[in-house]
């Protein structure tokens, strides 16, 4: 399986959108420092959510409303650009 750039951009994004900028200050020197960390647990909410919007487009689109597992799989592959 190869993973090609639409799935890097996917989740790029939702790490993008999970990072927290964090900063501390020394208010008696003046020094103060700033980073990024990444939200494990919002990357994860949002990764699950998007994987739950998949399935819901599959499932309204799929015969009778119901999609089964392997549209779903391929829904998935091809939502993340996996090949």
């Amino acid at each position: 399986m190869q993973i090609t750039d639409p799935t890097n951009q996917r989740i790029k994004a939702l790490l993008v959108r999970a990072t927290e900028i964090k900063q501390t200050s020394d208010h008696c020197s003046g020094h103060s420092e700033t980073w990024s960390e990444v939200n494990f647990d919002a990357f994860a909410k949002m990764f699950v959510e998007e994987c739950i919007t998949i399935v819901e487009r599959e499932g309204i689109e799929g015969e009778q409303g119901v999609a089964n597992v392997e549209d779903l799989k391929t829904a998935m592959r091809v939502h993340f650009g996996l090949q």
